[in-house]
């Protein structure tokens, strides 16, 4: 068995190898999970998830490697758990172990199908539990101290985009990329609606706006040239030179207005937990915000209903309160 690290280049044809510097054995078989991951027919990988699932199985052989454990094709329970245990102890997040062992487990069972391995190393690991905490997310009166930090000019294209990326993101409930990738012909004006195309998994779904939003979008639309001069395919959160906006380009503009209102950063997707808490808060119906949000799954929606159960079982005992009811009856006698 081969257990030092080489650098690998692929001749022919012209292709860069997954992992750069792990074992060649290890590297193929990471190659052809790739290459499965692509042609999935039971659901669309997006490129961030196939990005999630290599890095967790180069971590993997190159920890393996490291020890001189076997090949990935051969690794057993224990090598698997001390490799998860190492994570922990340099201080990884439980929800980022998680992920990683989400990702090594489909690749394991991607290998026993394949009959690459007979049985799967992971089978009897239970998956890591996520401490329950308050999901990060931005309160009213942060949203507002934003708003008030970003100009509010009918002059200026770049801070009326920016407030309306921000209202966008709070009233929807769109993912970054979702909201990068929106166009002109997606907007439904009169319905109030903008049709998401390509979502989380490949789905695509309608969500709502609001009119406060559509005033928003107007405003900033005018100043770029109006709806009719920019045409369909325009993207609706534009750079400068008119290109669609990158999700890289709207994590540092998020940075630099938070900034300026002294405000604590912590992160896009926060806009997105702050707009299903928020739907939840003002008494929206659950089943509702999943149609909204695009979750496939019941657990996101577990998370979030719980996230808000306090403040909305409070809510509900003022309508439903035993006492208030009892001293009705009495008033009645």
């Amino acid at each position: 068995m081969k257990t030092e690290q080489t650098s690998l280049h692929v001749s022919a044809p012209k292709r860069a190898v997954p992992g750069g510097d792990i074992r060649p054995e290890d590297a193929s078989d990471l190659t052809s999970f790739l290459d499965f991951l692509q042609v999935r027919s039971d659901r669309v990988i997006s490129r961030k998830t196939v990005s999630t699932y290599k890095e967790a199985i180069v971590a993997l052989a190159r920890h393996a490697a490291g020890k001189g454990m076997p090949l990935l094709a051969d690794l057993t329970r224990e090598h698997v758990e001390d490799f998860l245990g190492s994570l922990k102890a340099r201080g990884n997040r439980p929800a980022t172990i998680r992920n990683r062992y989400a990702s090594l487990s489909s690749f394991f069972s991607w290998t026993v199908a394949e009959d690459i391995r007979k049985d799967h190393p992971m089978a009897r690991i239970p998956m890591p539990r996520i401490p329950e905490q308050v999901m990060a997310h931005y309160t009213d009166e942060e949203i507002i101290t934003l708003l008030a930090a970003i100009p509010n000019k009918a002059t200026d294209v770049l801070a009326l985009r920016d407030r309306l990326l921000v209202l966008t993101l709070l009233d929807t409930g769109v993912r970054c990329q979702e909201a990068c990738d929106l166009h002109l012909r997606d907007i439904d004006r009169e319905a109030r609606h903008a049709h998401v195309r390509a979502g989380k998994g490949g789905k695509g779904r309608l969500v709502a706006y609001s009119a406060e939003v559509a005033n928003a979008l107007n405003r900033y639309l005018r100043r770029r040239g109006g709806w009719d001069a920019l045409g369909p395919t325009a993207p609706l959160f534009a750079l400068r030179n008119g290109e669609a906006m990158k999700v890289n380009s709207v994590r540092m503009l998020m940075q630099r207005h938070f900034a300026a209102a002294s405000l604590e950063y912590r992160g896009i997707h926060a806009f997105r937990r702050s707009a299903g808490i928020g739907f939840l808060e003002a008494g929206g119906d659950p089943i509702d915000l999943k149609e909204l949000m695009g979750w496939s799954s019941w657990a996101m929606l577990y998370r979030y209903t719980k996230a808000t159960a306090r403040s909305r079982a409070l809510r509900a005992h003022e309508e439903h309160s035993p006492v208030v009811r009892m001293m009705q009856k009495e008033r009645k006698r």
